[in-house]
């Protein structure tokens, strides 16, 4: 898996205290898209097992209610990701899943995406329909930077939130917000809503 970042800890990236993942590399480019440096295909590979141990790891420290995956494209690396969910679940099942994607539904279920694997389009469709048995929501849909939104985890008003599970209703988002993370070396993180939200 090429991934970008690893936060252990965020509560403004889905319901409760959730560990994100950032997967590396896109294809869309969104028009003011506010991960530019996640777009080009080079950062940390990381084996399945290793980033399953880490979210477990995190999971037991932080006390998580779940995962949520953004990037980048997680679409993009859409194998390893049902791998990884599928791993991660016979593991810890009580956690939840989430994900931001900038396809939306219509083009996730017709296996209108790129990926970095050579899948056809029924692989393709396969995959995604793995993928969503699993995730309990999604963000999805391009960035559009004219169309800002204040909806909760809805960056943009043509992206829309979809509840895959009932373990959520929409009353569980919480209002965006901005999150900042510094660790004992010092590494700085900035995640959540810049535009709009308000600084937790």
């Amino acid at each position: 898996m090429l991934l970008h970042a690893f936060l252990e800890c965020s509560v403004v990236n889905g319901p409760g205290r959730r560990a994100v993942i950032w997967f590396q590399g896109c294809e869309l480019n969104c028009n003011g898209c506010w991960n530019p440096n996640t777009h080009a295909l080079r950062g940390t590979t990381l084996t399945i097992n290793s980033v399953v141990g880490r979210i477990l790891n995190a999971a037991r420290a932080f006390a998580l209610e779940g995962i949520t995956f953004s990037g980048g494209e997680p679409i993009h690396q859409i194998s390893s990701l049902v791998q990884l969910l599928f791993n991660l679940k016979r593991s810890a099942p009580a956690l939840s899943a989430g994900m931001f994607s900038g396809y939306t539904a219509r083009e996730l279920d017709e296996g209108r995406f790129h990926t970095y694997q050579a899948l056809n389009l029924y692989e393709r469709c396969v995959a995604w329909t793995n993928l969503r048995a699993m995730l309990d929501f999604a963000v999805l849909g391009r960035f559009n930077k004219h169309q800002l939104s204040s909806d909760p985890l809805v960056s943009s008003r043509n992206q829309e939130l979809r509840l895959f599970s009932d373990r959520y209703t929409r009353a569980d988002f919480e209002a965006q917000a901005v999150e900042v993370t510094i660790d004992p070396d010092g590494l700085t993180q900035i995640t959540g809503f810049p535009t709009l939200a308000t600084l937790r």
